[in-house]
């Protein structure tokens, strides 16, 4: 038989020759970059499910209605950023403690700045507790089996979890209950203003795993219903073209600010999956030497998604190339460490809870560390 480590070794070192090298690399071809990808914990997975680990593979080249656009000055209006927090305080042997954080960042047509913040305590999520919580929480989402399977025939009804929600994954089920809440709160917020955009920290996917279509597009309908837009902006994704991850697709226009349609791609593909979006798809650059991202958009009715960009821009100061009233939303949902220090004080005295030390592996793997490889 032969030796697996022997493969290993030649197979790494046939991916070492596939690399190439300085020397190989063309003069035109003196342009290829690479960026870090995140090492923290709040990378956005808003890629379209089932083409996570697929691409949009066939051949393609631009055509009219794929080219890019400028943003064009408009009349600004209000805007409303929403995004949140959450924070896993600790474990216990039958549960979980969690706490949440969320912010709905007001900005009207005069500049003038309102917060509506939202901030819990330390949240005992017991493991017993599940089905009914997770019960409530896909009722208040508008699909109430959304998450769990509902045996009508007992008395009183039985409620099971659904496989992959959370019943084994207690990071998992603190996504759910993150999520929910940040769902909440958009809820609320998309009748604050009138004639505006409601600006999100995400992607508009339908049939994810923690959001029913139904709750999209009810989003959707309010918004409209108030004359306001919604516009998602995702700070990572991992959504390809032809192999080229998304944020690449604007390169041949450095320094340019503007945005390309990617939803036409989508739908030459596989119109299935496009219909997997709220609005259409779009990749911008906000700023000459900001970063691209993923926009997605949903006008309201009457209103083209152009529309809707242009007013988007004209609305809002950017910071480096991503929107500054978002930025101070997420600066509300953040925790910092004197906020967790409070938050565990709190544990002890509302349930009697002491603390565990974490196991530290650092002295067995000296000088090497042993909490991140």
């Amino acid at each position: 038989m032969n030796d697996p480590f022997a493969q290993l070794v030649e197979l790494l070192n046939q991916l070492q020759k596939l690399a190439p090298r300085p020397e190989h690399i063309r003069e035109r071809e003196n342009r290829i970059i690479y960026r870090n990808l995140p090492e923290g914990q709040e990378m956005v997975n808003d890629a379209l499910e089932g083409l996570e680990e697929e691409v949009i593979d066939e051949e393609w080249e631009w055509q009219a209605e794929h080219e890019v656009r400028d943003f064009r000055a408009t009349s600004p209006g209000p805007i409303v950023a929403v995004d949140s927090g959450i924070i896993r305080l600790g474990e216990t042997q039958d549960g979980l403690i969690i706490a949440l954080r969320g912010c709905a960042a007001i900005l009207d047509q005069q500049g003038q700045m309102e917060l509506k913040l939202f901030r819990s305590g330390p949240i005992y999520l017991r493991n017993r507790d599940k089905p009914e919580i997770l019960f409530l929480m896909g009722q208040q989402l508008g699909k109430e089996d959304f998450f769990v399977e509902i045996d009508e025939e007992a008395n009183p009804p039985r409620k099971k979890l659904k496989p992959h929600v959370a019943a084994w994954d207690s990071h998992q089920y603190g996504d759910r209950f993150r999520n929910w809440f940040e769902r909440l709160i958009q809820l609320a917020s998309v009748s604050l203003v009138n004639n505006g955009i409601i600006l999100l920290d995400g992607a508009l996917t339908l049939r994810t795993r923690d959001t029913p279509q139904v709750f999209l597009e009810r989003l959707a309908q309010l918004a409209s219903d108030h004359g306001n837009a919604i516009i998602a902006i995702s700070k990572q994704s991992k959504l390809q073209v032809d192999g080229t991850p998304l944020t690449f697709l604007l390169d041949d226009y450095p320094g340019r600010v503007c945005y390309r349609p990617i939803s036409p791609l989508l739908r030459q593909q596989d119109p299935h999956r496009a219909e997997r979006v709220l609005g259409n798809i779009y990749v911008a650059r906000l700023s000459p030497i900001g970063p691209c991202f993923r926009i997605d958009v949903k006008p309201t009715r009457g209103q083209s998604d152009h529309e809707a960009l242009n007013q988007f821009f004209a609305s809002c100061f950017m910071r480096a190339g991503y929107p500054d009233i978002l930025v101070r939303a997420h600066v509300h949902s953040y925790f910092t460490p004197a906020d967790v220090l409070e938050l565990q004080a709190q544990i002890g005295n509302q349930y009697g809870l002491k603390p565990r030390g974490d196991v530290d592996l650092s002295t067995i793997f000296t000088p090497f560390g042993g909490r991140f490889k």
